[in-house]
């Protein structure tokens, strides 16, 4: 099937600046054909590809994916209907808009196309500047539908990540307002008892004085773990490299919570078989300390913490916290060290966690160069460490 062509009016089109170089699939079973169409679209800068017939356009889409296809209908074996059909039905290729061009221009013919999803048609003898401009219209329509896309699933991504954000946002206020109040009412209550009208023994006055310096720990503590990982998602805390001798580092984690290891009778074993670290004095400790908390919180009464630093494979210290508590269960593992979460066990005693020491931890020992990890069963307690850099 032949068609003609004018030449009576010039071309009007010119390159459009900073264009894209499009790719326009041309199908037609006439190589005359394509070639014509080809000259016109070569000179307006896009880049053609070509097939004369319906299954050798499929399999070039395949391959490589137009920007747009001008598809004649009227072909042997595969008529371009069914080829837009075909094209349509295929997630990969079904947002390529279709131009028909024919010299079929029964409105039946049309209305098919249109409902086999062809964006627009062009008869047969086409004028070039109107086969150029619609060309063009489409392809832009196009570029402007596929940013649209791009924009939505930036935005989709964008609302997920606020929704996460909020989420976060309102666990966390839930979190932190059950632990100020348990904290100050705790203060309060012994507050109360110390200045009730009843004398108290001496004896259970000290160990009340000794309950409100508990809970003024835990609400330091709350505060420097706030201030900490706000500070460290911003990047605004710079980690030095620098020696830090084990022994003293374990001594200090001990002194910090002699207190609250005195209030529960909590046995501290000591063992150090590693010299020192190369890391962040400041972050070391507050590692330490960080993991020290959380096995006295979780320990019993009358138990044992073990704290430990020694040389773990080739260049590394491990510094561990084992305590003699309930275990950690498959399902709250997964949680470790993720902010603003609290674990379903239970301590058994009147302190209370936030979830933000152990995410701290992590992000501490990996801005050292290291890991932290934990390894645990139910019933048999927990043992939480990191593995440092050492100082070679």
């Amino acid at each position: 099937m032949n068609f003609e062509y004018s030449t009576s009016e010039p071309l009007q089109e010119t390159k459009p600046e900073g264009l894209r170089k499009r790719l326009i699939l041309i199908v037609d079973d006439l190589p005359e054909n394509l070639q014509v169409l080809a000259g016109h679209l070569t000179e307006q800068g896009y880049e053609i590809m070509a097939a004369t017939n319906g299954p050798r356009a499929l399999a070039l889409v395949r391959n490589r994916k137009p920007d747009l296809i001008l598809l004649d209908i009227m072909m042997p074996d595969v008529d371009g209907f069914t080829v837009c059909q075909e094209l349509k039905g295929d997630e990969h290729s079904a947002d390529i808009p279709v131009i028909f061009i024919t010299a079929r221009t029964d409105t039946e013919d049309i209305l098919h196309g249109f409902q086999l999803g062809a964006v627009d048609y062009i008869t047969k003898p086409f004028r070039p500047p109107e086969l150029l401009a619609r060309v063009r219209t489409h392809l832009e329509l196009k570029s402007s539908r596929d940013l649209f896309g791009t924009y939505n699933k930036q935005l989709e991504r964008i609302s997920r990540h606020l929704r996460r954000l909020n989420e976060d946002k309102n666990r966390f206020l839930s979190i932190v307002s059950h632990d100020i109040r348990g904290a100050f009412g705790n203060v309060i209550s012994v507050s109360r008892l110390l200045t009730d009208d009843e004398p108290v023994e001496e004896e259970d006055a000290a160990q009340l004085l000794n309950d409100i310096g508990v809970e003024a720990e835990h609400m330091i503590a709350l505060a420097e773990n706030l201030l900490n990982i706000d500070a460290i998602e911003r990047r605004e805390i710079r980690l030095q490299s620098e020696t830090v001798e084990t022994q003293p580092l374990l001594d200090f984690a001990i002194q910090a919570h002699q207190m609250a290891s005195q209030a529960k009778n909590i046995t501290f074993q000591l063992q150090c078989d590693a010299s020192s670290i190369r890391g962040d004095l400041t972050a070391c400790r507050q590692i330490l300390s960080n993991l020290v908390s959380n096995a006295v919180k979780y320990s019993s009464p009358e138990s044992r913490v073990w704290i430990e630093a020694r040389r773990d494979g080739e260049g590394f210290v491990r510094l561990s916290v084992r305590d003699e508590g309930q275990g950690i269960s498959t399902e709250d593992q997964k949680k470790l060290f993720k902010p603003f979460t609290r674990l379903t066990r239970k301590a058994e005693s009147i302190e209370h966690s936030i979830g933000l020491g152990l995410s701290i931890v992590r992000l501490m020992a990996e801005g050292m160069g290291g890991t932290a990890d934990c390894e645990s069963r139910p019933g048999a307690g927990a043992t939480f460490f990191v593995r440092l850099p050492a100082n070679l």
